[in-house]
This record gives C-alpha cells, structure tokens and sequence, in this order.
C-alpha cells in the first residue's frame, strides 16, 4: 500500500444528483462500497482493477478480505490513473438543495464552493464570534441585522465591538467623557483625566513656580497667591538669580589657528598668547608654551590661565586640549594674583599631543576647552584718589 490519503468531504451524492446529461457517467463516479461520490480515488491490484474510496478500501485492505466488486486477491492499492480521476472529477451533479429550490449544477469541488458561499438553501453558521445560530443563508442575513453579537463602531472611540459587549467596552473606553474626579464641572474623555488635571483643572493643586516657593494651591487660586506673597516671590527669585550667576559654569572654546606653523618657530620658554574672553565682566586669556617653560620637563607643553584685569574673588576652572585630551581641574584664587599674570601646569601635557590635536582639526587650530565658575565673589571697594579741584569765587569789582 502506497500513497498518502486526502481529506475528504462526504455530500451525500447518489445517482439522483446527477446534472441533466451526466447520468451514466454519475453511475461510474460512485463507490460501491459507501455508494458516495469517490473523492480520493483508489484502485486495486485485482484482475479488473477495480476503483473505489480510498477510506473505504483501506477498511477492506486491513481486513485482509478481497475485491469487494470480482472477490479478487488483493495485495496492494494506489492512487487510481489520472485518467480515471479526471473522468470522475469532471462529472457535474445538482445542488445537493436542489430539491429546496437550488438550480445550481456543477462539478463536486464547484459544489462545495457553492455550499460554503453562495447557496441560499444551504445551512449556515452565523459569522459573528460567539453566536451559535445556524440558519437557511436565505434567512441568515435577516438574523445578521439584528445578531446581538455583531459588530458596531463605538460612537466615541469610532472601534468596533460586539453589540452585546458594549456596555463593559464603555466602561474602559479611553474616549468616553467622564466628570473630573475634582468636581471641577468638565467632562474630559477618561483617557484624557490626567492630562486634563495637568494642564487645565481649575480644581487641581499645582505647585507655584516660583522656585524655592514648594506651596500647592488651586488653579484658580494662583493668580491670588502670586498677588499675596509677591514679596517672597521677589526675594525667592532674587537669591535664585544670585546663586545661578555665581555658580553655572561657562564654557569658552580657544582657538589658536594655525598651531603647528606658530610652535615650530619657538623655542622654550617662548609663548603663543590667545585672544581675551570675557567672564563675569572680566576678561582672561590662555598662555601656551607649545615646547615648556623655564620650569618644564623636556617635551612638555606649559599651559596657563591669565586674567587680563583686577579680577578678585575665587575661581573653579579646567584646561582641556591634547590628543588624547587631557584635562586638568584647579581652583585657584585669583585675588592673590597679579594682572597679567595666572595660574595652569608646567608640565599640561606632551609637546606632541597638542601638535596631533591641531593636525586633526580641519584648520590646524589648536582648540582649549576652558570651563570657569565663579563660586564667591569678594566685591571690591572703588578707590578714589586725589581731592576735589578747588572752585575760587568769581570777583566782581
């Protein structure tokens, strides 16, 4: 025995169904066994070659009985020629309905077709999930319409959902209007409550803005709040501007363009000088020593912050240049410094890893990341020297 087995879907067929012209052939396309259509077709190796049923031979086969039509030897069965199928495949028949009303003829596979999508006559299931009525398709579309398992959009969100679950979907729906849990008398979709208390609930607590103030009041009681503690407000904001000023660092990129060019004509103890930048009113450069100073180690590259000015009070800053970028952090007060003069390392960083960086840049520019914070500053009193002019009275004789 060879040959794997296909599904099959008994109709039902007999002699009776045959279409106009198709009698005698429809006598040939049935078992003589089920006395059914033969779907997957088989035929035996008996003297006549008989064909039936592939399930139903298998009955006879395992049974070790013989040829149901010659009672010949059986010894083994296969797939019927291609010529027999084809024969029986082409056979057409009546709507198995016919006798309800159905005029459609057809081969066995177009009936099936027929059956599952077309036949009005033929029984079939509801197509809506969970419903089990199964009715005439003629009268299936009247129950279709009125199906408590069909779909209807949700007339907020616009979804689909089963009729009959549209109550519980309305309970969760994201876009049903709800009333605001703070009885602030609008109605904002359920999705939105959140959004809604953040942003414009007249009913909501919300933290005052200004920083440091850490009181929650109504919305609708802001403007009142601001109006009633505007002189905390004021000096809140006035200890803020002065803790942002003197701690937020700055952040100035130095540039020094053409580096390699300026540093192969210097020898040590020789400087490249950049331009001032401004800090807090005051202006500061970088002083470079591209091969050290005095006080270097042989290859070494000095670098060195400079206050241009009388710059007074305690200063955080960082260098960093090189390649690989080295950086270096300090705090230095610079009251004790003179103008001109700074503070930085003598030994930053290689001579040749501040070449390297200039090389990589697309102008050959050495670039120095200088980060200043200014954390206190000492004011300083203004000196006035000399007196008055003195102012003689105009004689008049």
């Amino acid at each position: 025995m060879s040959d794997p087995a296909v599904s099959v879907r008994r109709l039902g067929l007999d002699a009776s169904f045959a279409a106009e012209g198709f009698e005698q052939l429809a006598e040939s396309a049935l078992c003589s066994i089920c006395h059914d259509y033969m779907d997957d077709v088989v035929e035996t190796d008996c003297a006549a070659r008989h064909v039936f049923c592939r399930p139903c031979l298998k009955t006879v086969y395992d049974l070790r009985q013989p040829c149901p039509e010659c009672r010949g030897h059986i010894s083994r069965m296969d797939t019927a020629h291609s010529r027999i199928r084809n024969s029986i495949e082409q056979v057409k028949w009546k709507c198995i309905n016919f006798q309800s009303g159905c005029t459609f003829t057809g081969t066995k596979k177009e009936m099936e077709t027929h059956l599952d999508e077309e036949c009005e006559e033929q029984d079939a299931n509801c197509p809506f999930e969970g419903c089990q009525e199964k009715a005439r398709r003629s009268t299936l579309l009247l129950h279709k319409s009125a199906c408590p398992y069909r779909s209807v959009p949700c007339q907020h969100c616009k979804e689909d959902v089963p009729l009959n679950n549209m109550i519980q979907h309305l309970s969760v729906c994201a876009k049903v209007p709800i009333p605001c849990p703070n009885n602030c008398g609008r109605n904002p979709p359920r999705g939105e409550v959140s959004l809604h208390k953040q942003t414009e609930c007249e009913e909501e607590s919300v933290p005052c803005d200004v920083p440091g103030c850490r009181k929650l009041v109504k919305r609708k009681e802001m403007d009142r709040h601001e109006d009633e503690d505007m002189k905390k407000h004021v000096k809140l904001l006035t200890a803020r501007l002065r803790a942002v000023d003197g701690t937020d660092p700055v952040i100035v990129k130095v540039h020094l363009p053409a580096y390699e060019l300026k540093a192969a004509g210097l020898i040590k103890s020789e400087q490249l000088k950049s331009a001032t930048f401004p800090f807090r009113g005051w202006r500061f450069s970088i002083t470079v020593y591209p091969k050290g100073d005095s006080t270097s180690s042989t290859g070494q590259a000095a670098v060195y912050i400079q206050k241009e000015g009388d710059y007074m009070g305690e200063l955080s800053f960082s260098l960093e240049a090189g390649t690989p970028g080295r950086k270096w952090t300090s705090k230095v007060d610079f009251s004790t410094l003179k103008a001109g003069t700074g503070w930085g390392l003598r030994d930053f960083c290689p001579s040749e890893d501040l070449l390297s960086a200039a090389r990589s840049a697309e102008d050959g520019a050495l670039v120095i990341t200088v980060t200043m914070c200014q954390r206190e500053m000492h004011s300083q009193p203004l000196v006035v020297r000399g007196y008055k002019p003195e102012v003689h009275p105009i004689m008049r004789f």
